[in-house]
C-alpha cells in the first residue's frame, strides 16, 4: 500500500505536477467531496498543498483550506495565511523586512520575479524568498517591484496560478519535490523513514549535548530509521523539511532556539524544546511561582523587585543565601552570597539585567538529583557531585575540575519520594524531556528547577541505559510524527 505523506489540489489534473510515490494530487472538487483513497482519509498528520488559483473568500481554493483545517490536514496556505494575503493592509505589516532583504542583495530583481515554496531561480533572492515564503506562506507567488530613490519597493503579492507556471515547470517540480521532502531521498539510506533535524551551536561552550553524543544520535538514527541531520542557526528556513526537531543547544525566550520551536509548533513538526517548555523552564520566577502554587517543595523563596523603594535586608542568621537571575543555566547567573555587603552588592549587580531577582535559602549537599523524563516517564536518574571545593556542580571560575562528578543511578535505586516529586514536578512543565534537579535533604526532596534541555553527553549521562537512551528518544520522536 502506498504510503502518502502529501496531498496536492490542484483545479484539474494535469501533467505540471509530476507524480511521486510519497504524494496523492486530486482535484479542488474531489478534495471537497472526500473523493481520495481510504489510506489517505485515514491518515492522520497529512500534509496538503492547495494549488487551487483562486484563494479569494468563499471561492474554491479558499474553501479547499478551510476544509483541510476542519480534517485535521496541515494545509498550505492555511485559511488565516488566505486572509492575510487577501487584506493588503494586513501583508504590508510584512514588506519593510522583506524590503531591507531586497535591497541588500548583490543583484537586483526583474520587474516581477516568481517563487515556488520560498525558491526563485535568481540566486541572489534566495534569502528574500525564504522570508517571502515566511510571511506569506502560499506555495506559488509571483512579486512585482519598482525602484524608488535608488530603493527598490514591492508593489505587488499575489498568489500565482498552475497555469501561470510553463517554461520553468521542471524547476518547480524541482521546489515542490524539496517541500515535500522527495528530492533529498537520496541523502537517505533505502531503510530511512523519518528525517530529524537536531539544532545544535558547534561553538557553544557547554552544549546540552557534547560531539561524541551527537554522534551517538546519527548511528542510532540509523537503526531507527531516522536520517538524523545537524543543523544550525542559519537553518530555520529549512525546517519545513524534516520530519522533527530537536534542539541541542541552551534554549532561551530571547533567542533564535525559541523562533525555532515556534516555527516547527506552526507548521504541525514535532519539537523538543516546544516553546511552551521553553517559557516556562527558562524563567526561575514563573517555576517557583508555579511549584508553590502546587504546593510541591522547594528552598524558601522570595522576589526582589528593582523598582522596591527599599531593599529587604535579610538577617545574619539567615545567611548564606542563593540570589539568581531568572534566566541563568548551567548555573550561571547564582551567586552564594555569605554576609549583609555581599548580598547588597550582587544584588544591585543583577538588577541590571532583570527586573526581577529570585533569593533562596542555601541547602547544602553533596549531591543534586537530576531525574530525566520523557513523555511523562522516567528516562534516567544522575547524581551530580558538586565541584571540588564548590558549592555548586559546576565551577565556573576554575582553571580545572570546572564540573563535580556524576553517577547514572537506575531508576529503581532512586528513592521513591525522589521520584514521584520529580513527575509531578515535570507534569507541570508539558509531555516534552526534562531534568528536574533535586536536593534530597534528611529524606524530604526539594526541587530547585526543570530544565527543558538537560544534558545528555556520551559518556556522562548514557553511562548506565547507553543505546537504550537514545533509542527511546527516537521511539518518542516516531510515536509524535505518527499520532
Amino acid at each position: 500500500m502506498t504510503n502518502y505523506t502529501h496531498l496536492v489540489i490542484v483545479d484539474t489534473l494535469t501533467d505540471a505536477v509530476a507524480p511521486q510515490q510519497s504524494r496523492y494530487v486530486i482535484t479542488a472538487q474531489d478534495y471537497i467531496s472526500n473523493k481520495y483513497p481510504d489510506q489517505i482519509m485515514a491518515k492522520a498528520n497529512l500534509r496538503v498543498i492547495n494549488l487551487c488559483h483562486n484563494y479569494e473568500y468563499l471561492r474554491l481554493g479558499y474553501y479547499c483550506s478551510l476544509l483541510a483545517d476542519a480534517r485535521g490536514h496541515r494545509c498550505i496556505p492555511a485559511t488565516s495565511d488566505i486572509i492575510h494575503t487577501n487584506w493588503k493592509r494586513i501583508y504590508k505589516s510584512s514588506l519593510p523586512e522583506l524590503e531591507s532583504l531586497l535591497n541588500a542583495a548583490p543583484i537586483s530583481p526583474g520587474a516581477e520575479e516568481y517563487f515556488y515554496f520560498g525558491r526563485t531561480q535568481n540566486s541572489a533572492l534566495q534569502n528574500f524568498g525564504r522570508k517571502l515564503f515566511d510571511a506569506f506562506r502560499l506555495p506559488l507567488i509571483k512579486v512585482a517591484f519598482a525602484q524608488k530613490a535608488d530603493k527598490w519597493k514591492i508593489t505587488q503579492v499575489e498568489p500565482l496560478s498552475l497555469s501561470d507556471i510553463t517554461q520553468d515547470i521542471s524547476w518547480f517540480n524541482e521546489c515542490l519535490s524539496k517541500y515535500t521532502g522527495e528530492y533529498w531521498n537520496k541523502k537517505k539510506q533505502d531503510n530511512d523513514k523519518y528525517w530529524l533535524a537536531i539544532l545544535h551551536d558547534p561553538e557553544e561552550k557547554m552544549p546540552p549535548s557534547n560531539a561524541k553524543a551527537l554522534k551517538k544520535f546519527i548511528q542510532i538514527g540509523k537503526k531507527k530509521r531516522f536520517y538524523v541531520e545537524l543543523i544550525t542557526k542559519h537553518n530555520l528556513d529549512s525546517l519545513l523539511e524534516y520530519d522533527a526537531l530537536f534542539i541541542r543547544e541552551t534554549t532561551n525566550v530571547n533567542h533564535y532556539t525559541y523562533r525555532f520551536a515556534q516555527k516547527a509548533e506552526s507548521e504541525g513538526i514535532p519539537c523538543i524544546d516546544d516553546t511552551a517548555s521553553i517559557l516556562r523552564c527558562c524563567n526561575k520566577v514563573y517555576l517557583h511561582e508555579l511549584l508553590h502554587s502546587k504546593k510541591i517543595k522547594t528552598p524558601h523563596s522570595f522576589f526582589l523587585n528593582r523598582r522596591q523603594k527599599e531593599l529587604p535586608m535579610p538577617a545574619q542568621s539567615e545567611y548564606p543565601l542563593v540570589v539568581k537571575v531568572p534566566d541563568g543555566a548551567f548555573s550561571l547567573g547564582v551567586f552564594k552570597v555569605n554576609n549583609a555587603e555581599e548580598y547588597t552588592e550582587k544584588v544591585q549587580a543583577l538588577f541590571k539585567k532583570s527586573e526581577l531577582i529570585l533569593v533562596q535559602e542555601f541547602l547544602p549537599s553533596d549531591y543534586d538529583w537530576r531525574i530525566v523524563l520523557l513523555g511523562g516517564k522516567p528516562l534516567f536518574a544522575c547524581k551530580y557531585y558538586m565541584a571540588k571545593k564548590h558549592w555548586q556542580i559546576y565551577n565556573h571560575g576554575a582553571k580545572t575540575n570546572k564540573s563535580g562528578d556524576s553517577d547514572c543511578v537506575p531508576l529503581p535505586d532512586v528513592p521513591k519520594l525522589v521520584l514521584q516529586t520529580a513527575i509531578r514536578a515535570a507534569g507541570l512543565i508539558g509531555n516534552g524531556l526534562y531534568g528536574v534537579d533535586i536536593k534530597e535533604i534528611e529524606g524530604v526532596p526539594y526541587i530547585i528547577e526543570v530544565n527543558d534541555n538537560p544534558s545528555i553527553d556520551a559518556g556522562v549521562e548514557d553511562a548506565y541505559l547507553g543505546d537504550a537512551l537514545y533509542e527511546a528518544i527516537f521511539d518518542h520522536f516516531q510515536h509524535c510524527i505518527d499520532a
